[in-house]
């Protein structure tokens, strides 16, 4: 058997960003061997129109999934985000206020992105220390706080982080409640009425979620980090494991455990192991670690099949440009799945793309919605969005496309070592929700001054269609790697068909740098140190430390110990990475304060067949002949800071499921620095979901711009805005209390850009609207 390890190193996408098995025991641990990628079951590159009418009867809903009661993230189980709440409309919107706000504790990052869940008139979300907090949902007065550190052997080390909602869950006698509360690799089991564990729960009211993966618990450990929430069914807590997407990184096993007791009850292994299917579709180099392709968006359930819905990310190691030693398709990496919730059976899939060097990674959760044809009949179906702006809807039972879908040819001239997958999946309808390509015409026109700096970069870079490979000179990715729809998904209004999306629309700089060679040079500490900046640091920071998505780490006035701690405990937006060995750090920091420029890699020959690549240490080493490259990702943008494409660069967008039509789009935010120009409807880069009604309403924030808006939802006309201290980088609740509707939404900043000319500052308020009560009486 090749040594294909399901292991791989991280400082990687800071934002952002993030299955398998192999140990014999009672519980399940299965990839099922009866869907083979040949048949029909799998709605693999299907290009039918064939739409078959489920004939499964409707079953009975669990209590609280509903339209009503905003018990769930995303609304429901179906990841809907609708409420049949109508009391606030469009024509009394513009007369919302703000009844009461609530302050976390402590200012700390990386923000929060917390969907605020509804229970029997309690509120419960995540702040930035990753406390779990209830409280009155009507005047938002605290009732109690969970803190994780207090039941950590970490302690006062316990790293903040973001959890985007809360899992309530409760038997069928609506008896043993619980709130699952995640916070990085731990599950804590809490009381809802008091705020206390419920020991029976695990070890003493937790989960490790380092324990019972494919790898042993040791390098797992500090290795997850999950952001979404975990899924219910029946008595089934099912969990993603969220990892880096590195060398030397886990598998995303998608996990099931019993939600009373805690035990282990099965797996499934989105990067196959040998003998399952899709094993198949990847090339595996020996001595090379293999791991990602976690769901990291979170998961929907369909109750009346039993079924539980997945979207994946990319297999690592190494994406960004770097998938030269994992050719192929790669499944079930970037695949929408099915499987069965109680045993973890693949019931059908579809790969949206292959082979991702892109970082086209499967943001949201998929979204269940029910279409009603012209005929009158029904047809429940699965919708599933994405960073590439594709929009696609596939019958649920099946997984056959309602829309054709072809394989496209696209560019394969990449660099040395690297396969491009020659093909790719196309929806013909509905259109891209984006644009697909970049070229000149593209280049923005918000000023001549914008132009001209555009076109000086434009120049020296290399541009065309959607999956133009990364390059050494660089690659203009469009739409960029926070492009079209983010972890934020879909909405859907089930009495129209139309669901709406919010979307990105502006591209990144990717260039991959070669990585030193094994036979370049004897490492120094101070290369070792570059070695490990640039395998986990560079694609954030910059492969001369001179900042892309993440700040510059050049002149940096803090001291040794003052780098270790920020490394080791995280800071703003950037997560602590708990696993270095005390060598690595040192010589990590050793290499942030060192003078840039040193270890320069232009002049190597990769045709070289005699150079050899490894890195990693003990269990997780790996070597490879492939070249191996580190990526320095950034934004495209003009002189100002701003995108370099054309406007609008972040919409909201209406598009009719039933029939693939885009019924219309509008800019969604603005800059301020911009509307002072007189420059209007950009749109901006946007993070987090929305809330639909019967009433007429979709309330989001997610803009950059700190607003806080309501767009009628027939036309997407703006309606009402509110300004708030921090943008609103999550997805906001509707619900009624005593006969009262309220918004909620977390203002905790932190999820944007770090070098935007408006990036906001972090958040501390949850923030809550009503109508007056004199309106409502």
């Amino acid at each position: 058997m090749k040594n294909q390890r399901y292991l791989f190193s991280s400082l990687i996408f800071l934002f952002v960003l993030i299955a398998s098995g192999c140990e014999s025991n009672d519980s399940s641990d299965q990839t099922s061997t009866a869907v083979q990628e040949s048949t029909g079951t799998t709605g693999q590159e299907s290009t039918s129109t064939t739409v078959q009418e489920s004939t499964r009867p409707r079953g009975q809903k669990s209590r609280l999934n509903n339209f009503v009661d905003w018990a769930t993230y995303r609304g429901d189980n179906e990841g809907s985000a609708y409420s049949s709440l109508n009391q606030i409309t469009p024509e009394n919107v513009q007369l919302l206020e703000e009844v009461w706000t609530y302050d976390v504790r402590k200012l700390v990052g990386p923000g929060m992105e917390s969907n605020p869940i509804i229970i029997k008139g309690v509120l419960y979300f995540a702040d930035p220390e990753l406390n779990l907090v209830a409280l009155d949902a009507a005047t938002g007065e605290e009732l109690w706080l969970f803190e994780p550190a207090k039941h950590d052997p970490r302690g006062d080390d316990f790293p903040a982080g973001i959890q985007r909602a809360e899992v309530y869950w409760e038997d069928e006698n609506g008896e043993n409640a619980r709130i699952f509360h995640l916070a990085k690799d731990v599950i804590f089991a809490v009381n809802p009425d008091d705020g206390t564990l419920i020991e029976s729960f695990g070890k003493g009211g937790h989960i490790d979620l380092w324990e019972d993966h494919v790898w042993p618990a040791h390098l797992v450990q500090n290795k997850l980090s999950n952001n979404s929430p975990p899924a219910t069914y029946k008595n089934f807590l099912i969990v993603d494991s969220n990892v880096f997407e590195n060398r030397e990184e886990p598998p995303g096993n998608v996990r099931a455990f019993d939600t009373l007791t805690g035990e282990f009850k099965w797996r499934f292994h989105t990067v196959p192991l040998e003998g399952q299917p899709g094993y198949e579709t990847t090339e595996w180099e020996e001595n090379m670690n293999y791991g990602g392709a976690n769901s990291w968006g979170g998961f929907v359930v369909d109750e009346e099949r039993g079924w539980v819905f997945g979207a994946t990310g990319a297999m690592a190691g190494g994406i960004h440009g770097n998938g030269g030693a994992r050719p192929g398709k790669n499944l079930y990496s970037n695949s929408v799945i099915a499987l069965d919730a109680t045993t973890g059976e693949l019931q059908w899939y579809f790969q949206t793309m292959h082979h991702d060097i892109w970082d086209y990674d499967i943001a949201p959760a998929p979204m269940l919605a029910t279409i009603t044809r012209d005929d009158g009949t029904e047809q429940d179906v699965v919708v599933q969005t994405g960073k590439q702006g594709k929009f696609f809807v596939f019958d649920r039972d099946t997984g056959e496309s309602l829309f054709p879908i072809v394989e496209k040819p696209v560019p394969t001239d990449a660099v040395p070592g690297e396969v491009p997958y020659p093909t790719q999946p196309w929806p013909l309808k509905p259109d891209p929700l984006v644009r697909t390509s970049f070229y000149e015409s593209d280049l923005t026109n918000i000023t001549p001054e914008s132009h001209a700096s555009a076109l000086e970069k434009f120049k020296k870079l290399k541009a065309g269609p959607m999956y133009t490979p990364p390059s050494i000179e660089g690659t203009i990715v469009q739409p960029g790697i926070h492009g079209g729809s983010e972890w934020g998904g879909p909405a859907f209004d089930p009495e129209t068909n139309i669901s709406y999306v919010n979307v990105n629309d502006f591209p990144f700089i990717l260039t991959t740098v070669p990585m030193q060679p094994d036979q370049f040079t004897d490492m120094s500490e101070l290369q070792r140190g570059k070695t490990i900046y640039s395998a986990q640091c560079a694609a954030c920071h910059g492969g001369e430390r001179q900042g892309a998505t993440g700040l510059p780490l050049l002149d940096m006035a803090f001291s040794a110990d003052e780098l270790k701690e920020i490394i080791i405990k995280g800071r703003n937006a950037m997560p602590a990475f708990q696993y270095f060995e005390d060598d690595e750090l040192d010589y990590l920091v050793a290499f942030l304060q060192s003078a840039p420029g040193d270890g320069s890699t232009a002049d190597i020959d990769l045709s070289d067949e005699s150079l050899t690549w490894s890195g990693g240490e003990g269990e997780l080493a790996w070597s490879t002949s492939t070249p191996q490259y580190i990526a320095a990702l950034d934004y495209f943008t003009d002189h100002m800071g701003y995108h370099a494409i054309k406007p609008p660069w972040g919409k909201l967008i209406a598009i009719d499921v039933a029939k693939g039509d885009i019924l219309w789009s509008v800019p969604l935010g603005e800059y301020p620095g911009l509307v002072e120009m007189g420059i209007r409807n950009t749109g901006a880069e946007n993070f987090g979901g929305m809330a639909v009604t019967k009433g007429g309403v979709i309330f989001i924030g997610a803009t950059e711009d700190s607003r806080f808006r309501a767009f009628d939802k027939t036309n997407g006309e703006l309606l009402w805005e509110f300004e708030m201290d921090a943008p609103g980088f999550a997805s906001p609740a509707t619900y009624e209390i005593d006969g009262r509707q309220y918004v909620a939404i977390v203002a905790g900043g932190g999820g944007g850009r770090y070098r935007s000319p408006v990036t906001g500052p972090l958040g501390t308020k949850l923030h809550v609207f009503a109508l007056p009560e004199s309106v409502i009486q």
